[in-house]
Order: structure tokens, then C-alpha cells, then sequence
């Protein structure tokens, strides 16, 4: 299964994610509502779907082939082609749909419940084992800003940092619904991958100091922390309400992270100062101009034999021009433009351009994990691409 698309036939009711202190309070409901939506989600991702390749392989190649002497070579003529195709155009309706119908239903709820959450976090500001530092005068760069990220109302950027909404909003039954629980009870199945890659492929780390970098609200953040214990772990963001809620959210948790706002283009860390940096799905948020920027500073703040790690999407490279088409769709129907680029891009040479070495750059597909009863557990096999370098001593 890829983390994209779901797996199971029947996804687990949202009732059964995880509740901390700025979950807001549902109604039954709510809840069935929350329900709808991720059945449609799925319906959509594993009964529809498949139907893509059908009416490529049945329909689409052969007019295209009939039409142009041959089959389509790339995935710009396989979309000049299937953009026409009633089926293509019914499933991709019903998906941007089931997006928005999520952020109306997390807006119903977080309207009636949001000046309690804000009563519950002024309650408790300033408490707990998680630190939180944010910057007024961080310019907040134009691509996060100018598009609604993920088509989230306002973006992960919403406020001025005053108040918790895009936090919230991103936070509330997000994850949960949008994978059907594969990302486990509290979303951070990507974090466990991540733990669990580290120890597997570099049992030699032991870490005093990690950074996870776009960490948003910590989903990903908190299992570094939980199982690196005598590790100090920053988490930084340049979005102010995502790392003050993602601050609370730890608190309630009992988790210590030291959360700022940040560029991670340009951090206020000294040279040679962790020993691991990490980060979940963000590379492909992010233009390569402003990538390559954040590669070179994350070179500049790793120690010498530290080690970045970089849990993303596989790229495209070697996949049929159907598939690239098809896994195109975030980026031009969920405002997800880079996602191409990333997926086009030369891991290999960013690393390298940033000052790592090549040979110690490696891209692999690991395992979904998730912490169960008996520590962690493997969950699916090849579910993330690994990108990882470790700095010259």
C-alpha cells in the first residue's frame, strides 16, 4: 500500500483516533459524519480507481495510438489524452469533492467547539515539558502562503500565530480520515517508519541532539522523542499556529519538544550542532530552489558523521507515463504544485550540491511502521522512499 492511497475495504470509524487535551468534542453526529467522508474517500481511492487503468488501456491508448502513429511516451500526452475521458473526469470529481467535503465537516465541528479549545489552551499555556519559540518577524515564504495548501481553508498559515485555527484544522480528524487509520491512533505512523529506518540502517546513531524539520504539529515529530529519550529534539516550522498548537498538543501528550518557528532555509542553530535531521513529507511541499537552499543548511547544522533522513514519495523515475499521470493529480486539482518537481528531481545531485558526499547518499523504500503493544511494528512493505545522506567527518 502506498501512503497515497489506502488499503482496507472497511477503514475503522474516526471514533477510534487518538483524543488529547485540543481534540474538540463530537457528537455522535459529528462522527458520522467524519464516517461518511472516509468511506467515500475509500470507495473512491479502491473501487474507482482501478477503473483509471481500464479506460487508459481499453480506450484512451488505443484512440491516442490511432490518433498519433503511437502510444503516449510521456505523462503530458497521456494527460492530453485522459483529460477527455469521461471516467478520468468522474473519479477525479468525486476525489477534489471528498477533500472538500472533509474540510467542511472539521469547519462544523472546530465552529462549535473552537472558543473551548481556545479556553483549554489558554489553561494551559505555558505548562507542560514542551517549549515553544516563535518569531513575529518571520517572513513566511510566498509558497506556503499564496495557495490553501492541500486545498485547507487559509492554509497552514491562517493566523498570525495568536490563535490555534490551522493547527486545529489540520490536526482534526486530517490524517485520521484521509488514510483510514493506517497512520495509527495518533497519525504518527510516519514518525515510527522514521524511527525504525534510523536504527535499522544506522545502528551506530545515538543521538543527543535530532531537528525535525516542517514538523506542522508534531505528528511525526513525537515518536523521535518517545523513543530517543535522552535525545533533545527540536521541531520547527515556519508557521506560527502549527507549532503553537503542535506545543500544546505535546504538552497534553507528555511528550518534550523544544518547537520553533522557523525557515528551514535559514535556521538560527550553530554549525555542527545535530546529529540527526529529519523530516515527513515536505520535500515535495517545497519549490527545488528553496529545497536546495534547506539541503545546504541542513548540511551546515549536522555534526560531521550526522546523518539527514528524509521520509517522502517514491519519485518517478522508471514508472509508465500512465502512472506518473495518474500520481500527478495532487499537483494540479490539490494545490500541491511542487510535488511534481520533487518527484522529477535528482536526489543524488541535492545531496551532493548541499556538500554531502555521493557515496554516502542513499535512496531505499522502507517499511510503514507503527508502535504496537510490543514496541514497533512493520506494517507494509516499501510504503516510503528514504532519502538520506550522512555528512563527512
Amino acid at each position: 500500500m502506498h501512503p497515497e492511497r489506502g488499503g482496507r475495504k472497511r477503514p475503522p470509524s474516526v471514533r477510534h483516533e487518538g483524543q488529547h487535551a485540543l481534540s474538540p468534542a463530537m457528537s455522535h453526529d459529528d462522527f458520522a459524519r467524519f464516517d461518511f467522508v472516509m468511506t467515500s474517500y475509500f470507495h473512491v481511492a479502491q473501487d474507482i480507481y482501478p477503473g483509471n487503468k481500464r479506460a487508459y488501456d481499453e480506450r484512451v491508448a488505443p484512440r491516442y495510438h490511432k490518433r498519433h502513429g503511437g502510444p503516449p511516451k510521456t505523462r503530458a500526452e497521456v494527460r492530453e489524452a485522459m483529460y477527455a475521458d469521461p471516467y478520468w473526469q468522474m473519479w477525479s470529481a468525486l476525489k477534489r469533492g471528498n477533500q472538500e467535503l472533509s474540510y467542511a465537516a472539521r469547519s462544523q465541528v472546530l465552529a462549535q467547539e473552537f472558543d473551548a479549545l481556545e479556553a483549554r489552551a489558554a489553561k494551559a499555556n505555558g505548562r507542560g515539558k514542551s517549549t515553544l519559540r516563535l518569531n513575529p518577524d518571520l517572513k513566511v515564504p510566498r509558497y506556503v502562503t499564496a495557495i490553501d495548501i492541500h486545498c485547507q481553508p487559509g492554509g497552514y498559515n491562517a493566523s498570525d500565530g495568536e490563535d490555534l485555527y490551522a493547527g486545529a484544522m489540520y490536526d482534526t480528524a486530517s490524517l485520521y480520515l484521509a488514510t483510514g487509520g493506517e497512520f495509527g491512533k495518533w497519525n504518527d505512523a510516519a514518525g515510527w517508519s522514521m524511527v525504525n529506518w534510523l536504527t535499522t540502517e544506522f545502528p551506530d546513531i545515538n543521538p543527543k541532539r535530532i531537528l525535525d524539520i516542517g514538523c506542522t504539529v508534531g505528528h511525526s515529530t513525537l515518536p523521535l522523542a518517545q523513543h530517543f529519550t535522552k535525545a533533545e529534539v527540536h521541531a520547527i516550522d515556519v508557521c506560527a499556529p502549527q507549532v503553537r498548537f503542535g506545543k500544546m498538543r505535546a504538552d497534553s501528550l507528555d511528550v518534550g519538544v523544544h518547537f520553533s518557528q522557523q525557515n528551514a532555509e535559514a535556521t538560527d542553530f550553530p554549525d555542527n550542532h545535530f546529529d540527526v535531521v529529519t523530516s515527513a513529507m515536505v520535500l515535495h511541499e517545497m519549490p527545488q530552489k528553496a529545497m536546495k537552499r534547506m539541503a545546504k543548511e541542513i548540511h551546515r547544522i549536522l555534526k560531521p558523521g550526522g546523518v539527514m533522513v528524509h521520509a517522502e514519495q517514491p519519485q518517478y523515475h522508471g514508472q509508465p507515463a500512465a502512472e506518473q499521470f495518474l500520481r500527478e493529480w495532487d499537483t494540479r486539482f490539490n494545490n500541491e504544485p511542487f510535488r511534481c518537481g520533487f518527484r522529477d528531481m535528482d536526489l543524488t545531485g541535492l545531496a551532493t550540491g548541499a556538500g554531502f558526499r555521493a557515496a554516502g547518499v542513499h535512496q531505499d523504500m522502507g517499511p510503514g511502521c507503527a508502535l504496537g503493544p510490543n514496541g514497533i511494528e512493520v506494517r507494509g512493505p516499501g510504503l516510503w522512499l528514504f532519502f538520506s545522506a550522512r555528512k563527512s567527518h
